[in-house]
């Protein structure tokens, strides 16, 4: 095996451009990538992650320049040529090859993904068009789409998330390169998606012998995939060494900051990194995370910018590692823990929100003039409760039909089937089909935070106009002008942010500043339950970690009511007193969430578990690697949803439809159940509280 390295960055340094300002966006970056090896850069949004790896490729913006350093890749300097130098040009998307974050984006919707595989294979190998249509049928079969020269002729509408990915990936692949840029390839993907998309990769690095830049927030995939990791903060490397020194012994206090704002079981709140990365005009003078730093010395952090330094083989830019050691002492309290309330540890109210078997399908027009239907089942049968200062955890892959029910119960869509029922002035009622005008009645006491804070803020609209809105559509009219104000500045102190910011715009608030403008907006009617789809999914761990504090603050304070719709169940198991398991629209399992994540009773429920991907936590060999993909919510199979993909599926499993029973507290769908011993979380090997990193 080669010892060289295929990629090294030496002193790379990239700025930006405004008239006549010069903001500094990469400072002094260097490490190597060896011959395929995985190395995974790290660090929050604004860390100059994605930066990086488009220096690489040199697909920086017009008023980007490289100022100075080497990017060597197989002996080539890519930092002198000119961007359109042939020599670039075949080493970019040839012999390095890039998959996005989001396919959906970096894909045509209007030629076939055939035609887009077939153009890249075509651009960087001498073939015809027949011989480039046969290489992407076998780029397809390699990634593991199924029917590959059926999938070939599709759009990418018509394909799933995942399928996209695997689209991109073969792109990338087609001519061969011998480095694949990763950027957070499986940040929108659900856990098993993500689990099939890692090991894709893993499977294609062993056996065409690529190297892998994995760009992502997740220490978990870190964790998977990477051999070595840097850690970067505000354009420069903080943090630098093999995965085993960086993710359990990490040196740099961001790092450390980083693995203890991790979502944990133990922790009734976690800890945050107090601010938020400065903008490039805010870099500081000394240490780039100073500000921010509980072991920052005046004087010194704060001034003298620090030089990266070795210490026991891992590459550190502290003070704390350099000349100045001895004025620090890193050593770090455990984080006072606190049992998460899992629902035997405090009571809840009574019953605020019921479902009664309630069903939704959607009609789909097909054909020339749309004269066929097809019936879509997206949600069957579901029956729930949810009582008063509970969270109930909604989990399931992407299309299993979580949104669709939340939605439904807000009445967004109208239910096909059941009943919803919900406490609205005092008594419990239908809600079911209810006219506009009797709903917003009840969407004063049932409000809804959505997953993406940057789409679903109307960038028109000050913040005091977002979070005001739902009050001026009171039933009973607006309130008076003074009486608004002091409601709705009293709602910002109350998710943490300062009323005097309520004149800006969506756009000059960071992503976790906008989710609390969300949350704010949905507080605004004084509402008794919440349903959170996904809202913290699209956010960096440090502020993810700050939104659900705040879930929880305004739970104990309120005693609110939360539906959290997740596929992460590292935040569920932080956040949740019990949790609701959904496959292809139907609820497999109920219980409480310790018992769902020590003692799952459902195969589904043991093969969402098993690709749990946690810092530190050993398991890959028990993970549960589920056949094909859910099945069609327009031809369901007659018996159990899952039994195409179980392992421990019988024939009654394919023709008998189980009914949920009571097993030892789960409610459970399964027909095996009571002969099945499933493996959950417990007795696994799972780090210590982050907190006590000394």
């Amino acid at each position: 095996m080669r010892t060289d390295a295929l990629l090294s960055l030496k002193g790379l340094a990239v700025s930006f451009r405004d008239g006549r300002r010069r903001s500094i966006a990469l400072r002094d970056v260097g490490f190597d990538l060896p011959y395929a090896k995985t190395v995974a850069i790290v660090g929050e949004s604004g860390c100059g992650k994605s930066l990086t790896a488009r220096s690489i490729l040199r697909i920086l913006d017009s008023n980007a320049t490289i100022d100075s350093g080497q990017i060597l890749f197989e002996g080539v300097n890519l930092a002198g040529p000119s961007e359109k130098d042939p020599i670039l040009n075949s080493i970019r998307g040839g012999r390095i090859g890039l998959i996005y974050q989001e396919p959906l984006t970096a894909l045509s919707s209007f030629y076939t993904v055939g035609n887009q595989i077939m153009e890249v294979v075509r651009r960087h190998q001498d073939v015809t068009k027949a011989q480039a249509r046969e290489r992407a049928i076998d780029l397809l079969h390699a990634v593991g789409m199924p029917n590959p020269a059926q999938r070939l002729d599709a759009y990418t509408f018509e394909l799933s998330g995942g399928q996209r990915q695997r689209v991109m990936i073969a792109m990338a692949l087609g001519p061969n390169p011998s480095l694949l840029i990763a950027d957070e390839p499986t940040t929108a993907l659900d856990v098993t998606t993500q689990a099939v998309i890692l090991d894709l990769l893993q499977e294609l690095q062993q056996s065409q012998g690529m190297s892998i830049l994995f760009i992502t927030h997740d220490l978990g995939v870190v964790s998977r995939m990477a051999e070595e990791v840097v850690v970067m903060y505000l354009g420069e490397v903080v943090e630098h060494g093999t995965k085993a020194d960086v993710l359990t012994r990490p040196r740099h206090p961001y790092t450390r900051a980083l693995m203890a704002s991790l979502p944990g079981r133990n922790q009734r709140r976690q800890t945050t990194i107090p601010g938020t990365v400065p903008t490039l005009e805010e870099r500081p003078a000394g240490c780039a995370f100073a500000p921010r730093c509980e072991f920052a010395r005046p004087g010194l952090c704060d001034v003298e910018r620090p030089a990266l330094v070795r210490s026991d083989g891992v590459d550190v830019r502290c003070h704390a590692f350099g000349d100045s050691a001895p004025m620090f002492d890193l050593k770090m309290q455990p984080a006072p823990l606190d049992s998460v309330a899992n629902g035997r540890s405090r009571p809840f109210g009574d019953r605020i929100l019921g479902l009664q078997g309630v069903s939704k399908t959607f009609e789909k027009r097909e054909g020339l003039f749309g004269q066929r239907a097809r019936e879509i089942k997206a949600v069957q049968n579901v029956s729930l409760e949810l009582r008063q200062g509970e969270t109930l955890a909604l989990v399931g892959e992407s299309g299993c039909g979580k949104t669709t029910l939340g939605q439904t119960i807000v009445g967004l869509h109208r239910a096909t089937h059941g009943r919803v029922m919900f406490e609205v002035d005092g008594r419990v009622r239908d809600i079911t089909n209810l006219s506009v005008a009797e709903w917003r009645n009840v969407w004063q006491s049932m409000r809804m935070v959505f997953q993406d804070p940057f789409s679903s803020l109307n960038p028109r609209m000050t913040a005091f106009d977002i979070v005001a809105e739902p009050l001026l559509q009171c039933p009973g009219g607006p309130p008076p002008e003074p009486d608004l104000i002091e409601k709705v500045h009293g709602l910002f102190r109350l998710v943490g942010l300062d009323p005097e910011m309520s004149g800006r715009y969506p756009h000059a608030f960071s992503g976790g500043q906008r989710q609390r403008i969300g949350v704010a907006r949905a507080l605004a009617p004084d509402p008794k339950v919440i349903i959170a789809d996904e809202p913290v999914s699209a956010l960096d761990v440090s502020v993810q970690a700050q939104v659900l504090n705040l879930l929880r603050d305004l739970q104990s304070k309120l005693g609110l009511s939360y539906l959290f719709i997740s596929h992460d169940l590292n935040v569920v198991a932080s956040l949740a007193h019990r949790v609701a398991v959904m496959y292809a629209g139907r609820i497999v399992e109920v219980a409480e969430t310790d018992g769902i994540l020590d003692r799952p009773r459902h195969p589904y429920s043991e093969a969402l578990l098993s690709a749990v991907l946690t810092p530190g936590r050993i398991h890959q060999d028990r993970r549960v690697r589920l056949r094909g993909g859910p099945p069609d919510p327009s031809s369901l199979p007659r018996g159990c949803v899952f039994a195409e993909r179980c392992a421990y599926a019988t024939d009654a499993c394919t023709r008998i439809l189980p009914e949920m029973h009571n097993v030892g507290g789960h409610w459970v769908a399964c027909h095996h159940t009571e002969d099945l011993t499933l493996h959950g979380l417990r007795n696994e090997n799972l780090p210590a509280n982050p907190a006590s990193y000394s």
